[in-house]
């Protein structure tokens, strides 16, 4: 005949103790979500940067370039200098007095580059070059200086 009494020893969970433990597994995979969240947002920022020091790269090397009697002073880092609305940094957005470059990247969005070229002396130029992405932080800037002293290029 079977006995009905009450075990004593002490074996599996108590509800208390189911409890608790779903509640620091629900806390845990909060803290991995929130993680995955800011990697996420991390990621797409430097991709965002990466995008915009591409951009920034480019027109400083075209504006290397061009011969230095072609290159003309002006622009704005801050504002669009020019009439031309240049989609790619070609050589003739750069030296037609155009200082800004607009370039849609597929998944990043619209990058405006825009230099500026000032006079350092006689045959210096001071060049900067800023490509921030719109809607983002994310930008990368550029300087240089930029001189001529070969006489047969015409340098002053």
């Amino acid at each position: 005949m079977p006995s009905n009494r009450a075990a004593t020893g002490e074996s599996g969970f108590t509800i208390v103790e189911a409890m608790i433990a779903i509640v620091i597994l629900v806390f845990g995979l909060m803290a991995v979500t929130n993680l995955m969240v800011v990697a996420g947002s991390s990621n797409t920022a430097a991709n965002h940067g990466t995008a915009a020091t591409s951009q920034a790269t480019e027109v400083m090397e075209r504006l290397k370039a061009i011969p230095f009697t072609t290159l003309t002073t002006g622009g704005n880092l801050s504002a669009d200098v020019g009439t031309a609305n240049c989609q790619e940094p070609t050589n003739q957005c750069v030296v037609a007095g155009n200082f800004n470059v607009y370039r849609g990247i597929p998944g990043v969005g619209v990058i405006r580059t825009r230099w500026q070229i000032t006079s350092a002396g006689a045959d210096v130029l001071f060049i900067a070059v800023r490509s921030p992405l719109v809607g983002s932080r994310s930008r990368a800037e550029f300087t240089t200086f930029r001189s001529c002293s070969a006489t047969t290029l015409g340098c002053p």
